[in-house]
């Protein structure tokens, strides 16, 4: 008869039960992420940024994935959905990106004629931003409205792209009986055929200086000029990790928020007690 395994066996997938139920929580030794992630990014107007932002000083650790900053020319550089733009202000306080496209910031006539899009779980506009739309490879319309009588929608203006002129217009308002009255119709007709059309955010505050003066000159001002965003990237976790001693981070193997603290990395806060690296936080 053979000798009965099932002790053993009982107590091997025990083990193992622990270790995968515990294994999530497992804190390890410090590995350079907390003094890493103290370091925080300095480049032109932008001064003692931290999380969620890395780049530069900050490894990939210490921040979001989607907020990686770049320093061009001792400009600060943010890119999102394939779109970079010129950071014109950070405020940590309130979670709000003042940005600039940096494409539009010389130059209404850019190559590449690309919308600017937000990821709405980490960004969204505020109160004070708006799209406007600018259009390209249109037929004029001098010869069907008045624009001079028009409010919302530019004067003519035109530009070269890749060595093709084009007519284009901005409209500041959507192309309804609202904002357009008996004209809407012609408007939305004709605009609708341009070649090319690109949703561009700028503030609230330009759009009267866009209606009454409507040329390229006060479009530039405006895109210059740029617009704010509000932020959410686990800001509230990084708040209650940094109040306990810790360095807010980036899990780069799991993925999610992660508090670096003295004595190794834990899920969401630093414990008031030491405990022994390499022993789980939770026990």
């Amino acid at each position: 008869m053979h000798p009965s395994f099932l002790p053993s066996k009982c107590l091997f997938f025990m083990i193992i039960s622990l270790i995968l139920i515990l294994a999530p929580r497992y804190v390890v030794a410090d590995d350079g992420n907390f003094s890493s992630c103290s370091e925080l990014i300095d480049c032109g107007n932008v001064q003692d940024i931290g999380y969620p932002f890395w780049g530069l000083n900050r490894p990939e650790s210490c921040g979001h994935p989607d907020f990686k900053l770049n320093c061009n020319g001792n400009n600060p550089e943010i890119t999102i959905m394939s779109v970079t733009y010129r950071v014109l202000n950070i405020s940590s306080s309130t979670q709000v990106l003042e940005l600039a496209r940096t494409d539009y910031y010389d130059n209404i006539c850019p190559t590449y004629l690309i919308n600017s899009t937000f990821s709405s779980s980490l960004f969204e506009y505020n109160m004070s931003t708006q799209d406007i739309r600018l259009y390209y490879g249109c037929q004029s319309l001098t010869g069907l409205v008045n624009l001079t009588s028009v409010q919302g929608i530019s004067n003519q203006f035109e530009c070269s792209i890749n060595k093709t002129d084009f007519i284009g217009y901005y409209v500041t308002r959507n192309i309804t009986e609202t904002s357009f009255g008996t004209l809407a119709t012609v408007i939305s007709s004709s605009l609708g055929s341009c070649n090319y059309s690109v949703s561009i955010p700028v503030l609230n505050s330009e759009i009267q200086t866009l209606e009454l003066n409507r040329n390229p000159d006060t479009l530039q001002e405006a895109l210059r000029v740029g617009f704010e965003v509000q932020w959410s990237a686990n800001d509230f976790l990084c708040d209650k990790c940094l109040k306990s001693d810790g360095q807010c981070g980036h899990n780069l193997i799991l993925g999610g928020f992660i508090c670096y603290c003295s004595n190794g990395s834990y899920p969401e806060v630093c414990p008031t007690s030491p405990s022994t690296p390499g022993t789980s936080s939770f026990l």
